[in-house]
């Protein structure tokens, strides 16, 4: 027998493992039915993280033979205002106006403040003059009003190349003051955050479809997948959807060091070896639920060898 000597086993970090198994409901719903089904039956419209999440979905559709549009877990947030230069919310100061934001033109999704220091929402494609702050003074010498009407997203563009960024409010006398400086609607930093999964995940690894989100309709807070692409439509359309379901585990990764005169990439080997990890595991009580399997490395193999390494038996 050829020798295989294990000379360290430890462990190196355990991660949470959250696994989505994905459900396709032919049965047409508004987006918010849909919602409330996946929620009761599983754990929620599905979210799709990953391009791994995205194969799973493609292949329970593909079982189905479904190629028609689906709600999934992407929707529009309506009251998640935000400093853009930050992406905090607004905090303890609030000056909207009475009834505002009320995002009246559906598309209002950036935020200005008029001469009584009140704010609103408009639709970011309008033209008016906006408010600057210079991160290196202090005082009400860092606000620079620019009277040039600009939409929100080109304001933003001017102050970042000019000065620091769109004006950020920190507290009420603060606003009080900056009132005082135009006499028409503007430019702040306030923006709000639209398209998001409804576990807060970050938004990633998703195709829109040409030309989409377009808001055509209005109120198109939704998405939904057609051809593995999203689109918006109203969450009062009707169609079938995606749910998921979270299979929740721990992954823990064992690094080791070997010595043997055997090729310790032979598969044989290799099966041997993680017998007897799984022996060592039984012995401490840890061998239940657990599966084990190598993890290759970027260019496909487990074990590298190393160089002038002294090791103690």
């Amino acid at each position: 027998m050829k020798k295989l000597l294990i000379i360290l086993l430890f462990l190196t970090g355990a991660a949470p493992l959250v696994l989505r198994k994905y459900y396709l409901i032919q049965q047409s719903k508004t987006w918010n039915d849909s919602q409330t089904y996946c929620r009761a039956t599983y754990t929620d419209l599905a979210t799709i993280e990953s391009d791994a999440d995205m194969l799973k979905l493609q292949n329970e559709a593909l079982k189905q033979q479904f190629s028609s549009d689906a709600w999934f877990g992407l929707h529009k947030e309506l009251h998640d205002w935000r400093w853009s230069s930050s992406n905090g919310p607004p905090g303890t100061v609030n000056k909207w106006a009475n009834g505002e934001p009320d995002n009246k033109q559906y598309q209002e999704e950036c935020g200005f403040m008029d001469d009584s220091g009140t704010w609103g929402d408009a639709a970011c494609a309008l033209s008016w003059p906006f408010l600057c702050y210079d991160g290196t003074k202090t005082g009400s010498g860092k606000y620079v009003y620019i009277s040039t009407s600009k939409t929100w997203f080109d304001a933003q563009s001017y102050c970042r190349l000019h000065y620091t960024d769109l004006a950020i409010i920190r507290d009420p006398t603060e606003n009080s003051l900056l009132g005082i400086l135009f006499t028409w609607m503007t430019w702040i930093d306030l923006f709000r955050t639209t398209w998001k999964w409804l576990d807060q995940t970050n938004l990633a690894n998703i195709t829109w479809k040409s030309g989409q989100p377009d808001n055509s309709l209005s109120l198109k807070d939704c998405g939904y997948l057609s051809n593995f692409q999203a689109g918006d439509a109203r969450c009062s359309d009707l169609k079938p959807f995606f749910c998921h379901g979270i299979i929740t585990g721990q992954k823990q990764i064992l690094k080791f060091k070997v010595r043997s005169d055997q090729d310790v990439n032979d598969p044989v080997v290799q099966a041997a070896l993680l017998e007897k990890i799984q022996q060592k595991l039984k012995e401490l009580g840890m061998e239940q639920n657990i599966t084990l399997k190598w993890r290759e490395q970027a260019d496909g193999v487990v074990f590298h060898k190393i160089k002038n390494d002294t090791i103690v038996e």
